[in-house]
């Protein structure tokens, strides 16, 4: 396929993150691909601004039936990440158009987050903080405390990130446990995690962390009936997606007391901008701003590795990391 008159759009490039989009301008050039960054707050905006992309580069923009519909030309979705949900990959399948993620540009920072946050619910650091800066200086509040060596860790999910905590963890003497059906059991071994079922990782776990990807079999999989099979007191780290866990059913389990307490980079409804939001109430959940993927190295990889994945496939390369490569490629090359 010529790179006569093709063009990537990343489309919500919104100024107030002042990215530094050179990297990809510079990689599309070398590509001899047309490169523009716009800031798209709507259907309609994505719809105007791209009839000539054929690439779209995308971070949280829901790319809708109707978008595809109407973008003649788009043959590949490319989305700044791990997760693909924003993405409706069923519809872009049948319309012969690829979806991509980057799923190995961050793996480091959040498996650093994940135990960072972990050890802040487990310790009570943030909780303590407000107190102390609220003029209460009494270590007896809230919620009891635990040896980290008496503790099990389960993951629901044990990709690299959550293998990577695993081994970040392995020193402070804790039990590890993970869910992951799609594994082979020397991958547990490796990480020295417990194979277990999804019952006996909430039956058995003391604190929960999450890496499971999105999807509609995973979507609120933390809600009332799974919190019940949990120990009390349990606590619940989620650095992968909101909506894994309702967030009506946490805060009245948290309210219950029947979770101890939550350490979330991820809520199901983002972005966040009231001071007084309902998970703030309790002073028992922990929330940092969707940031565990964040490092300037992280930020530099995953703007190269988007155009460099959406260039690629353009011009005929399908190693990268789509995800429906049942797509026809002769519709991708044009020659059909």
């Amino acid at each position: 396929m010529g790179a006569t008159n093709v063009k990537a759009v990343f489309i919500d490039n919104k100024p107030v993150y002042n990215r530094n989009v050179s990297i990809q301008r510079e990689i599309c050039r070398n590509y001899g691909i047309d490169y523009e960054a716009l800031d798209c707050r709507s259907e309609e905006d994505i719809i105007a601004q791209c009839q000539d992309a054929d690439a779209i580069l995308d971070i949280y923009a829901p790319i809708t039936p109707r978008i595809l519909d109407a973008l003649p030309k788009c043959k590949v979705l490319v989305r700044f990440g791990i997760g693909y949900d924003v993405f409706d990959v069923d519809y872009a399948t049948e319309k012969g158009i690829y979806v991509c993620n980057v799923p190995d540009y961050c793996t480091e920072e959040v498996a650093t987050h994940t135990v960072a946050l972990l050890l802040d619910v487990s310790r009570k650091v943030s909780f303590y903080n407000t107190n102390v800066k609220n003029g209460r200086w009494v270590h007896t509040d809230g919620y009891p405390m635990h040896r980290l060596s008496t503790q099990t860790v389960g993951f629901a999910g044990f990709g690299k990130i959550a293998r990577m905590a695993a081994s970040y963890l392995a020193p402070f003497g804790c039990q590890l446990i993970a869910y992951d059906p799609y594994l082979p059991e020397a991958a547990f071994a490796a990480f020295g995690a417990e194979r277990v079922s999804l019952e006996e990782l909430y039956a058995r776990s003391d604190i929960l962390s999450l890496h499971t990807p999105l999807s509609q079999a995973t979507r609120h999989m933390i809600d009332k009936d799974a919190i019940a099979k949990m120990k009390d007191g349990v606590l619940i780290v989620n650095t992968s997606r909101g909506p894994l866990i309702c967030e009506e059913d946490l805060l009245e389990a948290v309210n219950q007391g029947k979770v101890a307490g939550a350490a979330l980079d991820v809520v199901e409804f983002e972005p966040i901008h009231e001071k007084n939001y309902r998970l703030f109430e309790s002073g028992r959940i922990v929330v940092t701003p969707h940031a565990a993927f964040s490092s300037d190295a992280s930020s530099a990889e995953l703007l190269a590795k988007v155009a460099e994945t959406a260039c690629s496939v353009l011009t005929g390369d399908l190693s990268r990391t789509v995800m429906n490569r049942i797509v026809n490629r002769k519709q991708l090359l044009g020659e059909e």
